[in-house]
């Protein structure tokens, strides 16, 4: 069972992604393993946003995405994903072959499969999850359930493969951290895909429609935006695994990170209010994942001054693209492609100048901004192509996107048995509120404390 871990003929041994090496201590492991457990709970976040970003008709079933994409990606890296990322490829350097449904899984002075399945299938959930964003309110459950399987198990699998388990792509030259490329530039090119595949959602972009397109709760998204920030922090943080010998580079991520989300929030927040005069806390809590995004292409190779740059960039690429994606008509109400597709290239793309061991700024020419945009390329390629053919069949068999019946009632009513929150006693407080308004108070006094959604 251990020949797969030990060298072979002179060879490197298949990797355990960023999985300590023989001498790491213990302690290494436990840290990896509970931020993936932090990690998982990042998913609570990313439903608040999503949840807050749609209108209220159909919150509950975005939810039902992001949680059902959850379970869906654990079940399908335990069959096959986690084998095609991390098991050995036989040489191929396409994809792994071995591991695959917790097959031949080890814990030894080589690494721990037990704990980097933790660790890595949260974080493809997250993928997922920020891929559940573009289908807002437009794909069936059927179609979202197929495309979640196909992304986290055979989509992204590939690309953990090449540059995670440190494969072709790393080996190339091409460098992320955590993942700003390989899972949210990726996350973002699907998602883009998907939105522009799906159109947009009826009259939103009619001009003399009367319907709202507004998100509902603002409130959940800045909820959720502080969820996914601290699980963050275990994001970036777990990638480092040897923090028993490495403290200082451990230290040193989770201060970049901070700092490029506080200032990704903070400028997002102030240029959005010179562009609308008014204070905006869906930019406060865009701009905080959309540096979040950007950092995580080198957190662990810049200064801190150089975290504020990369938050303070982002907060301008996000506010921009913000502000153009509408106006070519790409209906995205969780703006996934400003936040992951528009900042994971941003990130990638600095960190060929700011990396301090490669970076055009330190000296190092520009081989690293060559490798950087060729990988970009190659994510883009691999992921739109995939994600396209599964959707054209999708579409092909019909059960790609809700019918407009649906899309009018929406979906929570229409295959969620209600809306997201339910009044249980609705029914019998509509005629005391009308007893109360002709009887004691009339009807101009009550009229700002009643809710229409009682009616």
């Amino acid at each position: 069972m251990g020949h797969l871990f030990r060298h072979q003929d002179g060879q490197a041994a298949p990797a355990i992604a960023n999985i300590p090496a023989p001498q790491a201590s213990t302690i290494d492991y436990d840290w990896v393993l509970i931020s993936g457990f932090i990690i998982v709970l990042t998913q609570v976040g990313f439903a608040f946003i999503e949840a807050g970003s749609v209108r209220y008709k159909n919150s509950q079933s975005i939810v039902i995405k992001v949680i059902l994409g959850l379970f869906l990606t654990i079940l399908i890296w335990w069959l096959f994903g986690y084998g095609f990322s991390f098991g050995y490829d036989f040489q191929t350097n396409f994809m792994g072959g071995t591991k695959l449904g917790g097959s031949n899984w080890e814990a030894n002075q080589y690494g721990n499969d037990y704990t980097n399945f933790v660790f890595r299938a949260s974080g493809a959930a997250i993928a997922v999850s920020v891929l559940s964003g573009a289908a807002a309110e437009r794909m069936t459950f059927l179609a979202w359930s197929i495309l979640a399987i196909v992304y986290a198990g055979f989509i992204y699998s590939g690309l953990a493969h090449w540059t995670l388990a440190k494969g072709w792509l790393t080996t190339l030259g091409y460098k992320d951290f955590s993942g700003a490329g390989v899972v949210f530039f990726a996350a973002g090119v699907a998602g883009l895909v998907v939105t522009v595949l799906l159109k947009p959602r009826r009259f939103r972009f009619d001009p003399n429609t009367t319907l709202q397109f507004q998100r509902h709760s603002p409130i959940y998204i800045a909820f959720g935006s502080i969820l996914v920030f601290a699980g963050w922090l275990f994001y970036n943080g777990g990638i480092v695994a040897q923090g028993a010998n490495s403290k200082y580079t451990q230290g040193l991520v989770a201060v970049n990170t901070l700092i490029a989300g506080a200032t990704g929030g903070f400028f997002a927040f102030i240029i959005r209010y010179f562009q609308n005069e008014t204070t905006s806390l869906v930019a406060l809590s865009r701009g905080i994942i959309s540096a979040l995004v950007a950092v995580s292409a080198a957190t662990d190779d810049m200064k801190p001054w150089t975290a504020f740059i990369y938050g303070l960039l982002a907060a301008v690429f996000y506010s921009v693209l913000a502000k153009v994606i509408p106006k070519v008509h790409i209906d995205d109400p969780v703006e996934v492609v400003p936040v992951f597709l528009g900042n994971g290239f941003l990130g990638i793309f600095l960190s060929a100048f700011f990396d301090t061991k490669a970076g055009v700024f330190y000296g190092f020419g520009a081989k690293l901004l060559g490798m950087q945009l060729l990988g970009l390329l190659i994510i883009f390629v691999w992921v739109a192509f995939f994600v396209l053919i599964t959707l054209l069949i999708l579409k092909g068999f019909g059960v790609l996107r809700i019918d407009s019946e649906t899309e009018s009632v929406g979906i929570d009513k229409a295959h969620c048995l209600g809306e997201a929150i339910v009044f249980a006693n609705q029914i019998d407080e509509v005629p005391l509120v009308k007893k109360t308004e002709m009887v004691q108070l009339g009807n101009s006094q009550i009229g700002s404390g009643f809710r229409p959604g009682f009616r």
